[in-house]
């Protein structure tokens, strides 16, 4: 699974490289399944996503005050569903 995580978020980055996922942080020419980014701050707008979508649909997580296990399950199951 390829993740692109906005460039601010540098320690979602790490624990999810660490965690064995393929982590970008720009998407120019680059096919990802999902976008990690802090909506409320722009953070779609500071990506260019030509080319970037997966056939399947890429998933967009907004960061908000997720645990790096909360956004790993929503990134498995594909679903925002409590994980408590």
């Amino acid at each position: 699974m390829v993740v692109c995580v906005t460039e601010e978020l540098r320690y979602i980055k790490e624990e999810l490289e660490e965690r064995g996922y393929k982590v970008i942080t720009s998407i120019d020419n680059e096919t990802c399944d999902a976008i990690i980014c802090n909506l409320k701050n722009g953070g779609l707008s500071k990506l260019s996503m030509k080319n970037s979508i997966n056939r399947d649909g890429t998933l967009i997580v907004d960061i908000g005050c997720k645990s790096v296990d909360e956004i790993e399950y929503i990134l498995n199951n594909r679903t925002y569903s409590s994980i408590l």
